[in-house]
């Protein structure tokens, strides 16, 4: 791996573990003057829906240790192993250089996020949720461009085989499902976890006039939280459909395997931050929806594409 690159991944490694460390030494050293019941979890607006003992503020610091951990050890195999993409030797290093940056770049945003969330725990304060957004957007898009290099580094270095290797796709076709499926449990899991501190505002959790309800940022108005299983429902009925499908077809037709399993992917990631939004009483913006929309229309043209070019041939 280029030397650039190495020393890029260990500045920005070492600033999460960095920012992590630092926020755990602060807890600790404001230990001793916090209560022993503090705020320890704050609602979409900064503002404190959950107060515990305060050993719970070792949450943000515990679970960022679980993913600065989780990141080590897939750098690791990133670094020494074959990505199995069946790539040129130029676009295995590409493709590994791009892929354990954006891992690096995922690792700071949950540093940091992590890091304020402690900070505010602390000092008892409330989450500033504008640093958070703009955060969150500026490594968000660092992240989507790591991955869009990582696709474009697949396609054109891809060495091309007169016969696909069936266990690949196989492989492929397995990973995708599980991923699916896994993000889809994922997001009931989260919603079960948060759903009996809804609404998420503290004042109005304990009105029995908002008792039950949950707040839906996009209709602007409160409404029986009970909904919010709709989208989660959507969602696993779709995947069911989208498994049904291939089954169905003939096992010529790789083309329709392939589609099911990019709109699995697609709707399951988007589904869940959809959910994860709805869960804290956020408003689902126009620009998710629109790159949700062309990665879809993407999709069925790739699908398209491919049918017209088996026809000629």
């Amino acid at each position: 791996m280029d030397k650039r690159v190495i020393w890029a991944h260990r500045i920005l490694f070492s600033a999460g573990v960095i920012m992590l460390s630092a926020s755990l030494v602060y807890y600790l050293i404001r230990w001793g003057s916090l209560p022993e019941e503090i705020g320890v979890h704050f609602d979409g607006k900064g503002q404190y829906n959950v107060v515990d003992a305060k050993f719970y503020g070792f949450y943000p610091h515990l679970i960022g240790g679980i993913i600065t951990a989780g990141i080590a050890v897939a750098g690791h195999f990133i670094k020494s192993r074959s990505t199995g993409l069946g790539l040129d030797e130029k676009g295995e290093e590409l493709f590994r250089s791009e892929l354990i940056l954006t891992l690096d770049i995922f690792l700071l945003y949950w540093s940091g996020l992590f890091s304020l969330w402690s900070y505010s725990v602390s000092l008892q304060i409330p989450l500033d949720t504008g640093v958070i957004k703009s955060f969150s957007q500026i490594l968000g898009i660092l992240m989507l461009i790591g991955i869009v290099l990582q696709i474009a580094a697949c396609i054109r270095h891809r060495v091309k085989k007169e016969k696909k290797d069936k266990t690949e796709n196989a492989l492929g076709h397995r990973l995708c499902r599980l991923v699916a499926w896994l993000l889809a449990v994922g997001g009931l899991l989260i919603l079960a976890e948060i759903y009996g501190r809804l609404p998420a505002d503290p004042q109005l959790y304990l009105d029995p006039d908002y008792r039950g309800l949950a707040y839906f940022a996009n209709l602007g108005a409160y409404y029986d939280k009970r909904l919010l299983l709709i989208p989660h429902g959507i969602i696993l009925l779709l995947l069911a459909v989208l498994e049904v499908i291939p089954a169905r077809v003939k096992n010529d037709r790789k083309d329709i395997v392939l589609l099911t399993d990019r709109l699995k992917v697609i709707c399951s990631v988007f589904f869940i931050w959809w959910n994860m939004l709805l869960d804290i009483e956020e408003g689902i913006g126009i620009i998710s929806v629109g790159l949700f929309t062309v990665l879809c229309a993407v999709s069925f043209v790739l699908f398209a594409a491919g049918r017209k070019k088996q026809r000629e041939q």
